[in-house]
């Protein structure tokens, strides 16, 4: 395959250069494409707005999911309230975020049982697993979610950027749905990617002038012409300017299938070509060639989110949030009435003019240590009384919350599945079966919305590797276990015959986490299985670092010390350093002389045998018994202190068993801790 020819001034380089194949020429005339799209396009777009009325209908999901679901010009009076409860935003957000919270599985599956080509497949999967799954990725699969909730379809594009790296790379990018322009007559195919039955997609592009200019170099006179712009300032050609980028397929003149893109202002077609990210020359291998491509034939490269699609059109024919706002409505309208009635419940006060003046009754507040006094009213009830009204009827309560979890059953979204404190009149098993529920109809946007992208994403690397990377490209990334990982793939990478395999289930893996749990309380799970099926980090460390522990009761814990690096921190606290004796007589003696002055004492470890037996000396001592009440007291219960410390680290792992307390009388009260009969630790519970 010919090598890319990059034309761009410098000035557009910084934002994006276009890639121009020489060999991908279009035999069809301009004036025949032009023709030809316009009359494609105009069809689409009175079938979209005309029939479906989608521009009208996007509008109305967008603004209830911010929130503007109230005209206030529409309310009664100035007292009522602008009343909006947005469960649909709520609701939408937290499917939205379930279905996203982990990405599927990639499996790249090598052509051939071979150990070469399983090495070469693991190496693929590798690379992809570093550029899809990936937090830019999760944000991509977000933002196309919400679009297919609010504009009944989510787009996501592959495109050739030169300007990444030494060598250029692709780049996968959201597409607002309302730039698009899709046909019609499309359907969104059960078994093959989304685009794949579409003839043409138009996408409005946005640009400046000058960038416009420099990708189209051989338009730019008529360009500038049909813009007006003369002289060409700096103003006019920093401004931006709307144009088409279409592509499309047609059949040359032997009947054959083709796919093109081409790029028009108007009437102007600024230029067109052969789709450029396939291989339509291939390679000579020997007597034949072949082709560098991963796809069987062409694609479009636009990946579309749909869910609820009848085949009527590529764009959904409805959604949740869409399905929701009757309901919404209602709600909003449930919770004024209960706000509005609540408010007039407040009692109203009532005077009489015999009694009291207007202005004497303006100054009558709601301070309930308040007294009137009536001085020309012999009955006080005729004079001044309250009024009351009748609280809101239970009925509106139980239309409200019946209204708001018809929306959570829409979005599979209940109170118990978003976290929240549910009432204790369900039973555990309801609160069980109800979050089960929507976690199987959350699996099926999963698998029906998450699965397909991502099999997309990757198919569409694939392809981009197999024939954009002529020179190689490093792949980087720190792996669960802090290790780095880095590789270099190019066109050669990708063996002919590989295949792609991508899966997930949100429930399954909760089920999953659940049964490594239970298998590892029955001692039948090892613990790297556990920490992977826990989805931890560093589970190969993680794992060293517990058979470490785990083996410490053999050696009073020094071998895990020393793997953790805790036997070199001088600042290591005394829970961590197990059995390790590090406080001698002169710590004693600070310590001692600390709790006589009455200050606290910070130990930083666990006593020797000499820092006990100065400890016990003291308290026997004849200074001791002269000391005040409260400073034995202190010792007293330093002493205490010290012995749950040291119980503390002499608590086995499971399956050990401590040693036999020892403990001696001392006078005055004072409890003391005997020495032990050598070694570095001191075995007391």
């Amino acid at each position: 395959m010919e090598t890319p020819q990059i034309q761009t001034t410098e000035e557009a380089r910084k934002e994006e250069a276009v890639v121009r194949y020489p060999s991908l020429s279009i035999d069809i005339e301009d004036s025949d494409l032009i023709r030809l799209i316009d009359s494609r396009i105009k069809d689409s777009e009175d079938f979209y707005e005309g029939k479906l009325k989608l521009k009208k209908r996007r509008q109305r999901m967008e603004e209830f999911w911010l929130g503007k679901q109230v005209d206030e010009s529409q309310l009664d009076a100035a007292w009522q309230l602008p009343y909006v409860d947005n469960i649909i935003w709520q609701d939408t957000e937290t499917r939205i975020g379930l279905v996203a919270a982990k990405l599927p599985d990639i499996i790249v599956i090598p052509p051939t049982d071979d150990p070469v080509a399983r090495e070469r497949a693991m190496k693929i999967d590798k690379g992809l697993d570093i550029r899809i799954n990936n937090e830019n990725i999760r944000r991509l699969i977000k933002d196309g979610l919400r679009d297919n909730h609010l504009f009944l379809i989510g787009c996501v594009k592959v495109r050739w950027d030169e300007n990444i790296g030494e060598n250029g790379d692709f780049i996968f990018e959201k597409v607002n749905p309302k730039k698009l322009i899709l046909d019609h007559t499309a359907t969104i195919p059960h078994d093959g990617y989304s685009a794949d039955n579409m003839e043409f997609i138009a996408e409005w592009i946005e640009e400046p002038v000058s960038l416009v200019c420099a990708k189209f170099p051989d338009k730019k006179e008529e360009l500038l012409k049909k813009l007006r712009i003369i002289m060409g300032t700096q103003k006019q050609m920093s401004s931006k300017m709307r144009y088409l980028e279409i592509w499309f397929t047609w059949y040359d003149k032997e009947g054959n299938k083709q796919e093109g893109v081409c790029w028009k202002y108007g009437k102007l077609l600024l230029d067109k070509m052969k789709n450029p990210y396939y291989d339509w020359e291939g390679l000579n291998k020997g007597s034949k060639t072949q082709l560098q491509n991963f796809f069987p034939f062409p694609r479009k490269p636009y990946i579309f989110f749909n869910h609820m699609n009848l085949g009527n059109s590529p764009i959904d024919d409805t959604t949740p949030v869409e399905q929701s706002i009757p309901l919404q409505v209602n709600i909003n309208k449930r919770g004024r009435q209960v706000t509005e009635i609540s408010d007039n419940a407040v009692p109203k006060k009532v005077f009489s003019g015999t009694a009291i003046t207007k202005e004497e009754a303006r100054r009558v507040s709601n301070d309930p240590s308040e007294h009137i006094w009536l001085e020309r009213s012999d009955d006080v009830n005729k004079a001044f009384t309250t009024v009351r009204s009748d609280p809101p009827s239970p009925l509106l309560f139980d239309d409200l919350v019946a209204n708001r979890g018809q929306i959570d059953a829409k979005f599979a979204t209940h109170s118990i599945t978003r976290g929240e404190t549910v009432a204790p009149a369900a039973s555990g098993i309801a609160k069980q079966i109800t979050r089960q529920g929507d976690l199987q109809i959350t699996d099926d946007l999963v698998e029906t919305v998450i699965v397909r992208v991502i099999t997309e994403l990757c198919g569409w690397a694939l392809q981009m590797i197999k024939v954009m990377y002529n020179k190689d490209h490093e792949f980087k990334n720190m792996g669960k276990d802090g290790e780095l990982t880095t590789l270099t793939l190019n066109q050669t990478s990708v063996d002919e015959g590989v295949g792609l395999q991508v899966r997930a289930s949100t429930s399954d893996k909760t089920d999953r986490q659940n049964i490594s749990l239970e298998l590892a309380k029955a001692k039948v799970n090892d613990p790297l299985s556990l920490f992977e099926d826990l989805d931890v980090s560093n589970p190969k460390e993680r794992t060293e670092r517990a058979i470490t522990f785990l083996k410490g009761q053999m050696d009073g814990y020094q071998s895990y010390l020393k793997f953790t690096g805790l036997d070199q921190d001088p600042n290591m606290n005394p829970e961590a350093a197990g059995n390790l004796a590090n406080l001698g007589k002169e710590e004693a003696v600070n310590d001692i002389q600390s709790i006589k002055d009455g200050k606290p004492v910070e130990s930083k470890g666990l006593p020797s045998p000499e820092y006990v037996q100065t400890l016990i000396e003291y308290v026997n001592s004849e200074e001791f018994r002269k000391l005040s009440p409260e400073i034995q007291q202190s010792f007293q219960s330093y002493i205490q202190e010290l012995k749950n410390r040291v119980s503390q680290q002499l608590q086995p792992p499971v399956g050990g068993q401590p040693s036999p307390p020892a403990i001696s009388a001392v006078p005055a009260g004072a409890e003391a801790i005997p020495p032990a009969g050598g070694g570095g630790g001191l075995p007391l519970t």
